[in-house]
């Protein structure tokens, strides 16, 4: 099979053999897969710096195995260039992406939301609020979105003025005269739920509720392994700027004690 021009990014790369690159890239039209760039270490500067993450390309390759085969491969827009949180947030969405999309499944709305928040990262425009965005689209498009105007339980709709548990795998259950910690990060007020549900600008608790909620509503869906980005954060930030982020950073004991953070923090390890 061979296939040209196809709109991509990469999320990682590595080297292979002595002069070759693995590639993990997410195309529009054929989803997140692996490939071989043969040749481009140490003599074709061009086509390795075309190959960093957050750099809009159309990319041509052929092979049926898991494995395929870069050929041709052209920059189709100006970089995005990220920095501080931003760059945070960029490689945060990568792992996202690597661990949540299936291999081969196409998302075509993912990958132009993908594209959307890169350019809001890019510009430094409301980065938490389109980081929050783009991770509930993500979820929803992969089969596991949130419902949080109603009672998973009853049916009801939720109610300003009432407490709500939060189960992953379920979704919200009004909870009265039970037996769990009433500082348990699960537990969410109804008009919380109902503002982060209106879609509007929100307040600084809405966007703190919403940060606590994305994380307990991916972390089924992302495992045990803690993501990098966020163990980078940890150790980068100072622990009194953190809750001031927009990504939450991994809990300390959840760190690696032999956690070296990446140096080159797009995600190419060279």
């Amino acid at each position: 099979m061979q296939i040209e021009a196809e709109p991509a990014f990469v999320l990682h790369s590595r080297p292979y053999r002595e002069t070759s690159l693995l590639v993990d890239l997410f195309t529009r039209h054929y989803g997140r897969f692996r490939a071989v760039a043969r040749g481009v270490r140490g003599v074709k500067k061009r086509t390795i710096t075309t190959l960093n993450p957050y750099t809009p390309m159309l990319i041509s390759w052929s092979g049926k195995t898991d494995l395929k085969t870069l050929g041709n491969i052209e920059q189709s827009g100006a970089p995005l260039l990220l920095k501080g949180d931003s760059l945070y947030c960029g490689f945060y969405l990568n792992e996202l992406l690597l661990r949540l999309l299936a291999e081969n499944d196409p998302h075509e709305k993912i990958f132009d939301d993908y594209l959307k928040v890169l350019s809001k990262l890019a510009q430094a425009e409301s980065i938490e609020s389109s980081l929050r965005a783009f991770e509930f689209s993500l979820l929803e498009e992969i089969g596991y979105g949130l419902v949080l105007d109603t009672d998973a339980e009853s049916g009801e709709p939720v109610t300003v003025g009432l407490r709500y548990w939060f189960e992953p795998t379920v979704g919200f259950i009004l909870r009265q005269n039970v037996n769990l910690s009433s500082k348990a990060g699960n537990w969410f007020q109804g008009d919380e739920l109902l503002a982060i549900n209106s879609g509007g600008k929100p307040s600084r608790a809405t966007a703190a509720a919403a940060k606590r909620l994305i994380r307990l509503a991916l972390q089924p869906h992302i495992g045990d392994k803690p993501l990098l980005s966020r163990a980078l954060f940890a150790r980068e930030k100072p622990s009194s700027m953190q809750h001031e982020s927009p990504i939450q950073a991994e809990p300390r004991d959840r760190e690696s004690k032999k956690f070296d953070p990446p140096r080159n923090i797009p995600g190419m390890d060279q």
